[in-house]
């Protein structure tokens, strides 16, 4: 392997016994993680020949209702991608999401959204991507669903065209010696399915007519937890399939949506404040007052809160240093502001403008948004190519050539 000189050095992981190798393969349960752990040295390529069968991904999930088709489910990954042996800086770095999409298929993300990118003619990757090929930071990971047809076929079928009582609107994924997984469908409800059930169990969240409504799921350390509008925090028991309180509220959450992200291997709750009534103007052309509905449910600003797990509290955050979070429905991370090329972060990217996170983008997330918590400001993309959208559009130019791609191969 060359350092950043070119000179030569020996790879200290060379000459790992096999043992070791075998309880980091065993550990492994994504394709996209063998890939990595073949790419480090001939040996580690030479061990992990075949491909092992233990892979856990794609996972089959029966359906949410009786008369739905079962769920097909894989992981997403969040790459930071740049040319090798460069430094960081904001023109070489590129923001991504990785999703298999079939046999050693990939297609490459929003990373806010669900949506593929696609290209006009000015921008081609070829039939294959090496992702190995570059410098490259896994900085989050969120799943996939997709419908699997009665012919056994995965279905790109949008899941936000089901009725609310069965749309899974998000899962998030515990793996140990069983496969755990958490949704949140409906309006705010919660499912868990564990590996070898037939079905998925609803954990009660309160009496028939007085139910717990959550706006976000997470895994934290190894555990799976829910946050509702008020910042309630709870903890869902997997095997208990019961919910523990671990925070009743947040004295300052009174916005319309919560987010739960992982900083620092701490959790954080962003609470989004939205504009909870339309705005009335006097129409001077037509001489009568005009009743605004557009900016209901835009954002105002965000409210961040950090876990602190000794008093089971929320405390309130003045300032991220350094941290720059993401929040969708779909994922959320965060990332050093460094690994951006940037010089500071404390700042929000969020989804959701329009005040509904609906997806409704064309190429970068036209409808998202950047908050700064030193001036407490919202800054909208638009159409607007700035450095606040060029980590993730458009691709940098050390990665794009000259056509358009739907999706590709990744080399193994």
């Amino acid at each position: 392997m060359a350092n950043i000189e070119g000179e030569k050095e020996e790879a200290p992981w060379k000459n790992l016994s096999n043992d070791i190798l075998a309880l980091i393969l065993k550990r492994l349960n994504t394709k996209a993680d063998l890939c990595r752990f073949r790419s480090i040295c001939k040996s580690w390529r030479y061990f992990a020949t075949p491909i092992q069968p233990h892979l856990h991904f794609p996972l089959t999930l029966p359906p949410l209702h009786p008369n739905s088709r079962p769920f097909s489910l894989s992981p997403t990954l969040l790459y930071i991608l740049s040319p090798n042996f460069t430094l960081h800086n904001h023109n070489n770095v590129w923001l991504t999401k990785v999703s298999e999409t079939g046999q050693n298929k990939w297609a490459l993300l929003n990373p806010l959204t669900k949506h593929k990118l696609y290209f006009c003619s000015s921008g081609y990757f070829g039939k294959m991507i090496d992702l190995l090929g570059f410098r490259n930071l896994e900085v989050g990971r969120c799943y996939r669903l997709q419908l699997i047809s009665y012919h056994g076929e995965e279905n790109t079928f949008d899941f936000e065209d089901f009725s609310s009582s069965i749309s899974l609107r998000k899962v998030v994924v515990k793996i140990g010696e069983k496969i755990s997984v958490l949704g949140l469908y409906g309006y705010g409800e919660i499912a868990l399915w564990n590996s070898g059930d037939e079905e998925w169990k609803i954990i009660e969240t309160g009496k028939k007519n007085k139910k717990d409504y959550f706006d976000d799921v997470i895994c934290y350390d190894g555990k799976f937890y829910a946050v509702d509008r008020a910042g309630r925090l709870v903890m869902i028991d997997s095997t208990a399939l019961e919910i523990v309180e671990v925070v009743s509220t947040a004295e300052e959450c009174n916005g319309q949506y919560t987010y739960l992200v992982e900083c620092n291997f701490r959790l954080y709750l962003v609470n989004k404040i939205v504009n909870p009534r339309p705005s009335n103007y006097y129409d001077e052309k037509e001489e009568e007052w005009v009743v605004d509905k557009s900016c209901v449910g835009k954002p105002l600003g965000f409210k961040v809160f950090v876990l602190n797990e000794r008093k089971n509290s929320w405390e309130k955050v003045r300032s991220l240093e350094n941290k720059v979070l993401f929040v969708s429905r779909d994922a959320t991370f965060s990332v050093c502001a460094e690994d951006l090329g940037w010089s500071k972060g404390n700042c929000i990217y969020f989804e959701g403008l329009t005040g509904y996170d609906d997806e409704a983008d064309m190429s970068f997330g036209l409808n998202a948004g950047v908050y700064t918590l030193e001036d407490e400001t919202i800054t909208t993309f638009g159409s607007l190519v700035d450095h606040w959208t060029a980590i993730f559009w458009p691709p940098s130019s050390w990665f794009v050539h000259d056509e358009e791609y739907p999706e590709y191969e990744m080399q193994d």
